[in-house]
């Protein structure tokens, strides 16, 4: 089910992948509505489909996959985005960095297959990455 105010990001892709529902909580304080915004925003850049790798995690899978103990993916706030066909990791993560303000990205990660972004309680761009 398309969620309400994206086109393009369904409830499925934003649950764990270990089957457990983006938390309620999450909802109620509209940081996926935030969240949504962002990824909306990086889309219309290519208007292309953009494939979401990792969202939500529990605290359980975060740590089965290796994430961070910190991670924003289990505030809910964080997406693991693979570039649109035909765009480069490289350029992907540049442009997403260069108009970091516009799409409310304040955590820029770049990784060799995917790009990770997020909405941390952050007044300026935290990034890391290869």
């Amino acid at each position: 089910m398309i969620i309400g105010k994206s086109l393009h990001i369904t409830w499925q892709e934003l649950a764990c992948k270990d089957g457990s529902a983006y938390p309620s909580k999450f909802i109620q304080d509209g940081r996926v509505i935030e969240l949504i915004v962002m990824f909306e925003r990086i889309r219309a850049i290519w208007e292309l489909p953009i494939i979401i790798n990792s969202a939500y995690r529990t605290v359980s899978y975060n740590k089965k996959v290796g994430g961070a103990p910190n991670s924003q993916h289990i505030l809910g706030k964080a997406l693991d985005l693979q570039p649109p066909k035909g765009i480069t990791i490289i350029d992907f993560y540049t442009e997403i960095k260069f108009q970091y303000l516009k799409l409310g990205v304040r955590g820029l990660g770049l990784y060799s297959s995917f790009v990770h972004t997020d909405i941390r309680d952050s007044t300026k761009l935290i990034t890391w990455g290869l």
